[in-house]
């Protein structure tokens, strides 16, 4: 399996699992099917699909905040 990039290029997928975030407040966020790409040196996170998973999400002074809507 692959995935496209914003680059243009093509980069495999080694792996599929789950990764759970500890947020500063509230229960752990796990993501589910996420796609394990070695040659990534930095984390991507779909906003769209945390948007279709009920939450807002705000960048502010270099954090990401997340807030599930049905929860508050």
């Amino acid at each position: 399996m692959c995935i496209d990039m914003g680059d243009d290029r093509r980069y495999n997928v080694l792996g599929v699992g789950m990764v759970a975030f500890q947020r500063e407040h509230g229960d752990a966020l796990t993501l589910i099917n996420v796609m394990y790409v070695p040659i990534q040196k930095n984390n991507l996170v779909s906003v769209a699909m945390l948007e279709d998973k009920g939450y807002d999400v705000v960048f502010s002074k270099g954090k990401v905040f997340l807030r599930h809507i049905a929860m508050g």
